[in-house]
């Protein structure tokens, strides 16, 4: 069942946001704020009309000991991320997205990041400055034949 997110956790998860991706809080001005279950964070509209769903909108956080950014939140806020990046080129692009973990060089600080190929932001990854381990749900892993 949905509930309204209270003040507090909104707070924590727009600072986390800024902190850790450079997202300013007015990008998540008009967005209601709900929790689900297993602590799922959406935003979307107010209500539905004539249904009664599980959920509004789209799930974009997991809140246990520290919010998880999922992979769409990264596809929707992509363009608004400017920190804690990481690009890959076309060959880690393909790899990334069938769902394989990758170990590249990069320079970000451990966490969550935004993995992107050119402006296309792919989704979630968990870097630890060796590994960039796959966060993207198993159900969208692609095979990508043309980039």
């Amino acid at each position: 069942m949905l509930t309204k997110l209270d003040v507090e956790k909104v707070k924590i998860v727009i600072e986390y946001c800024y902190e850790r991706f450079g997202i300013a809080e007015e990008n998540f001005d008009g967005y209601n704020w709900n929790m689900g279950s297993k602590n799922r964070i959406y935003i979307g509209p107010e209500k539905i009309e004539r249904i009664e769903p599980e959920s509004i909108g789209l799930c974009i956080f997991r809140l246990d000991k520290t919010p998880k950014p999922t992979t769409s939140f990264i596809q929707l806020f992509g363009n608004k991320i400017n920190e804690n990046t990481i690009k890959l080129n076309k060959y880690d692009t393909e790899k990334f997205c069938s769902g394989k973990d990758l170990k590249i060089n990069a320079k970000n600080n451990p966490g969550f990041v935004a993995v992107k190929y050119e402006n296309i932001s792919l989704g979630c990854g968990h870097w630890n400055g060796e590994i960039l381990k796959n966060q993207i749900p198993k159900s969208k892993f692609c095979k990508i034949n043309f980039l």
